[in-house]
């Protein structure tokens, strides 16, 4: 039996680690961290198969100036670290030419229609019903620029298929009858779900892994070591040998890539979320708000106004003034919101041409990759757990993945 490592504890490693262990692999997920207990569980909590727009974009050219000032906006740049990471961001604004964005939509669009599938297909096993809602997240305008100015990514939906329904004030209002009237108008993503536990979807998908025949190991990776037909990780007391390793360490994996002579131009946006304590029933459904580029949605735990992206590397602290702004946002869509229970912030992993990298690698013949997802590493983990099981059976998944090759920036 072919014994396989799993590195990263992350949502991606659990349904990774799932679906090579159904598979017949003896397999061991490693993280010094609880199973789905750091990115995996602070986002907005959506399904999102309806995310295929990066963060990429032909306007950001002439946004630039503004993200470095602008408090209220989705998207924040921290510009001296920029500056020291240069070759990085020509990579990034490389990929904001109105042709490679269209390419892009197109490959997250095609690999995100896989996704839920790839979910249920656990969720027929893993019994996890109690966690998912089915009510339809809906996306709000402030202002009649900012909705036509998204109507290049709405193009982009349709183009691919993904159904949008255009809202007008009085449907949202019928929807969400408690949100503040400070919208213009909005859109409803036909067949989206969300959850109102990601951190309990992630043990019970872990706990099932274990219950068959998985193993964890909750140590950090001090080192890897190749050897001709085999893979040594070396921890903190012990050296284990593994027939093959696959790398879904989230924003930490190009530091194991490193380890075996590999680098990919890894970076981090870093995601806040902002959670209110509530007693009664709010809002149904998630509700991203574009002006800052969160969502609100309510969670067993209470209201959580969940998202932006600040690019500002690994290492940074916590910066409470986009938590701050997150929380001054989310009162005025919502004003019954009540006191602030905790914030959090997450590092999601991120490549300057918003694609994870999925597959195999090309200078070591043990070691896949799987990771760089962004921010829908979420809604994508459960069809990267089938594109790796394929990959490591010898096979190619029967969905397009050739957009996510490892070796595309070599």
């Amino acid at each position: 039996m072919k014994r396989i490592a799993v590195v990263g504890a992350g949502i991606v490693g659990i349904c990774t680690s799932y679906f090579l262990q159904k598979s017949g692999f003896k397999v061991t997920l490693i993280d010094k961290e609880d199973p789905g207990t750091m990115t995996s569980f602070g986002h907005a909590c959506t399904f999102a198969d309806y995310a295929n727009i990066p963060v990429n974009s032909p306007s950001l050219f002439k946004e630039i100036p503004s993200m470095l000032f602008k408090k209220n906006g989705p998207l924040a740049i921290d510009l001296f670290y920029i500056c020291k990471n240069l070759p990085w961001a020509y990579k990034f604004l490389k990929n904001c030419r109105k042709e490679k964005v269209e390419d892009i939509a197109n490959s997250l669009a095609n690999f995100l229609k896989h996704a839920r599938l790839s979910y249920d297909s656990i969720f027929e096993e893993v019994d996890v019903s109690q966690y998912i809602k089915n009510e339809e997240n809906i996306y709000l305008f402030d202002s009649k620029k900012s909705y036509q100015e998204y109507s290049y990514a709405t193009s982009l939906r349709k183009e691919n298929n993904i159904e949008v329904r255009e809202l007008n004030k009085k449907q949202i209002h019928d929807l969400e009858p408690n949100l503040a009237p400070v919208f213009y108008a909005g859109q409803l993503f036909v067949g989206s779900r969300h959850t109102t536990n990601p951190l309990a979807i992630s043990r019970k998908i872990f706990e099932s892994f274990i219950r068959n025949g998985g193993e964890s190991i909750r140590e950090n990776v001090k080192n890897l070591s190749q050897k001709e037909n085999a893979i040594d990780i070396i921890l903190s007391k012990e050296k284990l040998e593994f027939d093959e390793i696959i790398i879904c360490a989230g924003a930490w994996s190009n530091y194991i890539a490193k380890m075996v002579g590999e680098n990919f131009p890894l970076d981090t946006e870093r995601g806040y979320h902002v959670l209110f304590e509530t007693d009664q029933q709010l809002i149904n459904r998630p509700i991203a708000w574009s002006e800052s580029g969160f969502y609100l949605i309510q969670i067993e735990e209470g209201i959580r106004a969940a998202g932006t992206v600040e690019i500002a590397g690994l290492d940074k602290p916590h910066n409470y003034k986009r938590t701050d702004m997150i929380e001054r946002q989310a009162r005025k869509i919502l004003p019954q919101l009540g006191k602030v229970k905790s914030t959090w912030m997450g590092r999601r992993p991120t490549l300057p041409d918003a694609l994870p990298i999925i597959g195999k690698s090309k200078k070591n013949k043990n070691i896949f990759y799987a990771f760089g997802h962004q921010h829908i590493g979420w809604t994508l983990a459960a069809v990267t757990g089938r594109a790796i099981d394929s990959l490591v059976k010898g096979s190619q998944p029967n969905f397009d993945i050739a957009a996510f090759n490892p070796t595309r920036f070599n």
